[in-house]
């Protein structure tokens, strides 16, 4: 699906069902009418006054102001209490102290009114008085029907109707840009970080309204180009990923999440509880919904310039001028990490610039337009050429690079007007720019003054920056739309009775903790995915038996419920030949798990077909508070954890997103035939992936599960070893 078709498709898209009801969003950013409780009756310079702040930005409708001591605030009158006041405002902001919160609360909840603000700390994230608060705060809301934003908040600025609830003053200029936060560093600090906003709600503790609530809202709001979402964390991983896709499918979503570090990720008993921390599920989940992850703030002023001046781009072929050869190989060194191209010019390109150019000039992209300027004059060349590449349709979009090194009044490179005037004719295809020399912040300002350039301090920026523009309008926008209205056709609903009959036994015939391999591998087989024929021995008498009705050679396994890991303690043999070979692996495996594991359980052997060929793979899960089961794939055996080669998904997949986490993983590469092994059955294999997101999704119980190896062949998929925690 394109993106034009993309767009159109989201216009029609029904909105998720848990939004924001649309009078109470009104009431929340429009409010016709608004109380502030508990305001100062201190005014001017360090005074954070909300009434003063509320005046200052033009605000046209109703305040009540309310203040125990009465009297009047700023020429309004102040109710002593809200109960006075001659309405029921739309929207009540309760600014004072954390201790007087309740009471105040209390008389918004007998005035009847519906959403309101609380803008004190030291709830939830304070002490044990203010989490007592808290809770009677929330009873008393859940009993009215009252909807919380905070505490711990600055509330809302909406600059198109001219309302602020923030105590603090700021710059605050005008710019389409949505933000949702939880924190007030987006509000007071949106004038650097998004070059203003339109429109911004800070959730603060989000101890009731979130952001899926919200989101549907903004990205619905046609005064808006791009969304911006602060994020510390979140409660409901699933409805946020809904209300993210939703939200994609209309606008290009930036999310800048902090606590991103090892610590806070959770080790657990298998492959797949190690390797999958906490950052690397929420990167999931971004990715799996479309979203723009920003790593720094950096990137967030990147992304946003970038998508406040760009309605989309044609493709990833980039065209490149330079004053510079070795900044084009830089460009080029910069696009081949983010995915772009460098784009293969046109023979009437090509020609026109040879026009220019000395005989001996090799014309390619990117193209050194200093030997041509050198003959014609640098701005004569610089227009002919950059005209030339925006008129080519195999361009989707130019980085131009000049110089910014030369004293302002002997500066005979400042290229400046024809950027602009190339970007006004061709307003569908971006140019960015990046410049060098003392000059370089004089000249970027210059060059962004008609909003129709964007420059940038690296090329390295200029390329992540055109890579995401791309992504969202060509990947992101189009995946969420076609999730949203084909996900009925597109991810069935495994419909497996006979399974959830058998995987209902077995789970009800097993303890907390890991299962026996055996139900394990008979829970999994239930699903569809088979494993290796074997059979249970309790000694090694039993165990030669069993080899000799599988055949060898076999592969012997120590059986016991206390080891997780059985090649660490030398409990796995491989490609065993004979009886005699057998009866000897059996003796050293119980001696070696007994010296290494004296406390474990020795329940005897499983004994196992030993498959050659084929490609070792890990299936995995783990169940996440937030997001639910997360699915994991990659690279498989025992060195699974040095390789990572590990792709997340959340469920439900459809079969385009089961490809795409395929493809993220380099063992894809392998899977796909690679010089002497066969290209594996792909379709079985993803078949075998939503079977599995079965499972997991069936059997909340199931927290973890480690399929490692599964052996993916060319006619068959092979279960080897597997291990199923249950809570």
């Amino acid at each position: 699906m394109d993106d034009t078709k993309a767009n159109r498709t989201a216009q029609n898209l029904t909105p998720p069902h848990f939004m924001l009801p649309e009078g109470d969003y009104r009431k929340l950013t429009a409010p016709e009418s608004v109380a502030l409780l508990g305001v100062t009756r201190r005014t001017g310079k360090g005074s954070n006054n909300p009434l003063e702040v509320l005046l200052e930005w033009g605000y046209r409708g109703k305040i009540y102001p309310v203040n125990i001591a009465g009297g009047e605030i700023l020429g309004y009158p102040a109710y002593t209490s809200l109960l006075d006041a001659p309405e029921v405002p739309d929207l009540a902001v309760i600014c004072s102290p954390r201790d007087t919160v309740p009471e105040f609360f209390r008389q918004c909840a007998e005035k009847g009114v519906r959403i309101v603000i609380i803008v004190a700390q030291g709830f939830t994230d304070g002490d044990g008085d203010g989490v007592a608060m808290h809770n009677e705060i929330m009873k008393l809301a859940g009993e009215k029907g009252i909807r919380i934003i905070g505490p711990n908040t600055l509330g809302v600025v909406n600059n198109f109707n001219s309302f602020c609830t923030s105590f603090m003053r700021f710059i605050n200029p005008l710019a389409p840009v949505g933000i949702l936060g939880q924190s007030g560093i987006y509000v007071v600090g949106n004038a650097g970080l998004m070059g203003g906003t339109g429109l911004c709600i800070d959730t603060g503790n989000t101890a009731d309204v979130e952001y899926a609530e919200l989101i549907g809202h903004m990205a619905r709001d046609p005064k808006l180009s791009v969304i911006n979402i602060y994020m510390e964390g979140v409660r409901d991983g699933a409805r946020f990923m809904e209300a993210a896709r939703d939200a994609v499918a209309h606008k290009p979503v930036v999310i800048f999440k902090i606590g991103s570090s090892p610590a806070g990720a959770l080790a657990a008993g298998s492959h797949t509880g190690s390797m999958t921390g906490e950052d690397r599920i929420y990167e999931a989940a971004f990715r799996q919904s479309g979203l723009i992850r920003a790593a720094t703030t950096d990137d967030v002023m990147d992304l946003n310039r970038t998508f406040q001046t760009f309605k989309g781009i044609g493709g990833n072929r980039i065209g490149v001028m330079t004053i510079s050869g070795g900044a084009g190989i830089n460009a080029v060194d910069a696009f081949a990490r983010c995915g772009l191209q460098v784009a293969e010019l046109s023979e009437e390109t090509r020609n026109t610039i040879a026009e220019l150019s000395p005989g001996w000039f090799r014309v390619h992209n990117p193209i050194d337009v200093w030997p041509a300027a050198m003959k014609y004059g640098y701005p004569e060349v610089y227009r002919r050429t950059l005209a030339a590449m925006m008129n080519d349709p195999g361009v989707d979009a130019v980085v131009c690079v000049t110089g910014s090194f030369l004293e302002k009044e002997k500066d005979f490179l400042d290229v400046t007007g024809i950027l602009h005037a190339a970007a006004a004719e061709h307003p569908e295809k971006p140019i960015v720019a990046w410049t060098y020399g003392g000059r370089w912040l004089e000249y970027i300002a210059e060059l962004e003054k008609e909003k129709n350039v964007v420059a940038f301090s690296s090329l390295d920026r200029a390329a992540a920056s055109l890579a995401a523009l791309y992504r969202y309008g060509h990947i992101f926008q189009p995946r969420a739309v076609k999730f949203l209205t084909e996900s009925s056709s597109s991810i069935p609903r495994l419909s497996l009775p006979a399974a959830q009959k058998e995987g209902e036994r077995l789970i009800a015939a097993s303890s907390p903790g890991f299962m026996s391999q055996e139900r394990a591998l008979a829970l999994l087989e239930a699903y569809g995915l088979a494993g290796a024929r074997r059979e249970k021995a309790e000694n090694a008498e039993a165990a030669v038996a069993a080899a000799e009705r599988i055949g060898y050679p076999v592969v012997l396994k120590i059986s016991s419920p206390d080891i997780i890991h059985k090649s660490d303690v030398g409990g796995i043999r491989l490609n065993i030949p004979n009886a005699d070979a057998l009866k000897k692996a059996c003796e050293e495996m119980l001696a070696s798990a007994g010296k290494q594991c004296p406390m474990a359980r020795l329940e005897g052997f499983l004994v196992q077909e030993h498959l050659n060929g084929g490609t070792e793979l890990l299936l995995g899960c783990k169940r996440d508070s937030q997001f639910g089961p997360v699915i994991a794939f990659g690279s498989g055996g025992v060195f699974t954890e040095i390789y990572a080669d590990i792709a997340l998904r959340i469920p439900p997949l459809d079969r385009d997103e089961i490809l795409a986490m395929i493809d993220e993983t380099k063992v894809s590469r392998i899977l796909k035939g690679y010089r002497n092994v066969p290209a594996a059955d792909i379709s079985g294999l993803v078949k075998a992936i939503q079977s599995f997101s079965a499972l997991v999704t069936d059997f909340p119980t199931i927290q973890e599960v480690d399929i490692n190896p599964l052996l993916a062949q060319p006619e068959r998929l092979v279960v080897l070893d597997a291990r199923i925690r249950l809570g």
